[in-house]
């Protein structure tokens, strides 16, 4: 096949055709790989950076449980999951506390009520948050992975016998509360959400609820 002196065989057309298409197809595979690890390691921040945020979130009003001397005192509240097995429900703590922490719904004092939900309204770790003295009312979804939660308890600090973990009460609170977080999927739960949060009360007994009325 002869050649024009400006232009090139059809067997060169198709070579050039074929290697540009190669080049074209590398380059994009190549692009989509690193789109996918920049999509991987960007939803990893935003686990990490959410657990965080729980974790801090929880941390400040456990900080701030308080106990109060009016009329319609506060009780601190945690009942071991394990009692309630047999209603039919996967077994969960549930914990109920009064905080001076701010919150969605108040900055003068609100209930918080900690638990796992299994039902229509959404499953996962989920707070409801009450504005003591108030109406403001508030349902969060904290994380929908954590489908356990155990929690323990010690009356001094630094004391070595076995943790309760129960407690009910409207004038002592623990010296110390821990968290455990838990999910049936392997490998749901954030890294961070794995570890156990342990937060020391202030130990006040009976203490006002800091700007109350």
């Amino acid at each position: 096949m002869s050649r024009s002196r400006e232009g090139m065989t059809l067997i060169e057309l198709v070579v050039a055709l074929t290697i540009t298409g190669a080049a074209i197809a590398s380059g994009y595979e190549a692009y989509a790989t690193i789109s996918d690890r920049r999509s991987i390691a960007a939803e990893r921040a935003d686990s990490i950076g959410r657990a965080f945020a729980l974790r801090t979130m929880l941390t400040r009003w456990l900080a701030n449980v308080r106990l109060t001397i009016e009329e319609d005192e506060a009780v601190f509240r945690a009942v071991d999951g394990e009692r309630r097995l047999g209603r039919g429900d996967p077994p969960a703590s549930d914990l109920l506390f009064l905080t001076s922490a701010r919150s969605p719904v108040g900055n003068r004092g609100t209930i918080v009520h900690l638990f796992v939900a299994h039902d229509s309204g959404g499953n996962g770790l989920t707070v409801d948050l009450s504005e003591w003295r108030g109406r403001r009312t508030a349902r969060l979804l904290l994380d929908p992975f954590v489908d356990g939660l155990s929690i323990e308890f010690s009356s001094a600090l630094g004391e070595r016998s076995a943790p309760t973990t129960s407690w009910v009460s409207s004038t002592i609170l623990p010296a110390t509360i821990r968290l455990r977080f838990s999910s049936s999927r392997s490998g749901a739960l954030a890294p961070l959400l794995q570890l156990p949060l342990t937060v020391r009360l202030d130990g006040s007994s009976v203490a006002p609820v800091r700007g109350a009325p």
